[in-house]
C-alpha cells in the first residue's frame, strides 16, 4: 500500500558511503561498502596492493537465523506517515536512514585496515612515552615516582 511520508524537519550531520537517506516508499535498497586501507609511517606503496579478491571481501555473510516469534499489532489509520523531527549525527558506510516502508534492504560494507609502523621509531630512544616533568621521573614510572616523594 503506497503512503504519503510527511517529516517535519531532518538535520544530518554526515552522509557518506554507501548510504542513503529515503523519505517515502520503496521496493528495494541495495548498498555496498568496500575499504581497504593502507597506512604506513614511511609512504611506501608497491602498486600491488589492495587486492579486493581476498578471502576478507570474499567470505559469504551469515545469515541472520529466523528470530523468535512476536506478537505485533500494527494500526494502519490513514495512508500517511508523520514524523516530527529527526536529527543524526551520522550515517555511513552502507546505513539506511528511511521514513516509509520497504520490501527488501540489502546492506553490505567490508573494511580492511592495515597500518604500518617503523619499530623503533627514529630518533631519541626514551624509556617513556609519557610527559617529562622537568626531571628524569616520568608519568609511567610509578617506582621512581613514589621514592621521590618519599
Amino acid at each position: 500500500m503506497p503512503r504519503l511520508s510527511f517529516v517535519g524537519w531532518i538535520a544530518i550531520n554526515d552522509l557518506s558511503s554507501s548510504s542513503t537517506l529515503h523519505i517515502g516508499d520503496n521496493v528495494t535498497t541495495t548498498l555496498k561498502t568496500r575499504v581497504f586501507a593502507v597506512q604506513r609511517e614511511v609512504p611506501i606503496y608497491y602498486g600491488n596492493e589492495g587486492n579486493f579478491e581476498s578471502s576478507v571481501f570474499n567470505r559469504p555473510f551469515p545469515q541472520p537465523q529466523p528470530g523468535e516469534p512476536v506478537e505485533m499489532i500494527v494500526n494502519n489509520w490513514g495512508s500517511c506517515i508523520k514524523v516530527n523531527a529527526i536529527r543524526v549525527l551520522g550515517i555511513s558506510s552502507s546505513a539506511v536512514l528511511q521514513v516509509g516502508s520497504n520490501t527488501n534492504i540489502e546492506a553490505e560494507a567490508r573494511v580492511k585496515n592495515i597500518r604500518q609502523f617503523v619499530k623503533p621509531k627514529p630518533g631519541p630512544q626514551q624509556k617513556t612515552t609519557f610527559v617529562k616533568l622537568g626531571t628524569d621521573i616520568g608519568l609511567g614510572e610509578w617506582q621512581n615516582v613514589t621514592e621521590a616523594q618519599g
